[in-house]
């Protein structure tokens, strides 16, 4: 819809600067003078009942849309832009308000209990969140983040209800309201046996595993980090956040390097094509410390 909106404003400037007829602004503006009956037919009512309050408010923000369409297509010919401004301002707010009802509404900010260690069940994990302070804020209990550790029976809902309002549900956690991670069990659990178990494997598949999961951690705190949306730049900076990471974890400078050289040579080349970069290299412009000879 914000799509269409863009498109139509510049139809809308054209027409005022005479290099577009009116017909195609009005062509332009009927999709956004439709919003509502758009979403009753591609959306629909809810059946959740925790989505209904968000659908209300955006039927309220499609009805801004609409008049901001009215708006768009009367005053092309005004020298006056201050209605349409406002009314593009309204539907910026009712649009805004939506997304945050719908987002306080998914699974994954539902309330959990705060428990550490081999625990089977959805919760926080305390010494991780921690672990991401330490990271991101150099202080363990610089900010109230917390790091979600989900119940395999849990995780397919949550990650999928995230990832249909993502557009992507390929992922093994992800960064959310700025000071939530959500994290997929497996990983969870190799975590906690590297911090509360203080295992240490160093061939075959535990110990890739392990790398991996270190390094996860490392990128969805990299979502917290840097507000980065570019998941091959968030990738990169990871990668170089390993070794940190896993010393803050309790591991010693010898297992933390071995697992950031791992991640780097075993398992960051096999990463989908939107998690890597050939900007990403020792002395390369996403070079976290440039004057350093160690890499990762």
């Amino acid at each position: 819809m914000m799509r269409r909106g863009s498109h139509a404003t510049r139809v809308a400037g054209d027409v005022r600067n005479k290099t577009r007829k009116q017909s195609e602004l009005e062509l332009a503006v009927r999709p956004l003078a439709r919003c509502a009956g758009t979403l009753d037919a591609e959306v629909g009512q809810p059946l959740v009942p925790r989505y209904r309050e968000s659908y209300g408010l955006f039927r309220s923000a499609c009805t801004a849309v609409s008049a901001w369409a009215r708006a768009l297509e009367g005053g092309a010919s005004s020298s006056d832009p201050s209605e349409v401004d406002s009314k593009e301002l309204k539907v910026e707010e009712s649009l805004d308000e939506a997304q945050r009802e719908l987002a306080s509404s998914f699974l994954a900010v539902e309330p959990l209990p705060v428990k550490g260690g081999d625990v089977s069940t959805s919760r926080i994990e305390p010494r991780f969140g921690r672990a991401l302070n330490k990271l991101v804020y150099k202080s363990a209990n610089a900010a109230q983040l917390e790091v979600r550790c989900w119940s395999k029976e849990e995780w397919p809902k949550v990650k999928y209800e995230y990832g249909g309002y993502a557009g992507n549900v390929d992922f093994a956690g992800f960064a959310y309201d700025q000071f939530r991670v959500s994290i997929d069990p497996t990983y969870c659990a190799s975590l906690v046996d590297l911090v509360y178990g203080h295992d240490r494997p160093r061939s075959g598949l535990p110990f890739l595993k392990m790398a991996a999961s270190v390094a996860l951690l490392a990128h969805e705190a990299g979502h917290l980090f840097e507000s980065e949306t570019n998941e091959a730049r968030t990738e990169c900076f990871a990668v170089q956040r390993v070794r940190e990471l896993a010393r803050i974890l309790g591991t010693s400078p010898a297992y933390a390097d071995e697992l950031a050289t791992t991640y780097w040579k075993e398992l960051y080349p096999r990463n989908p094509a939107g998690y890597r970069t050939p900007l990403c290299y020792d002395g390369g412009p996403l070079d976290l410390n440039p004057s350093s000879k160690r890499w990762p």
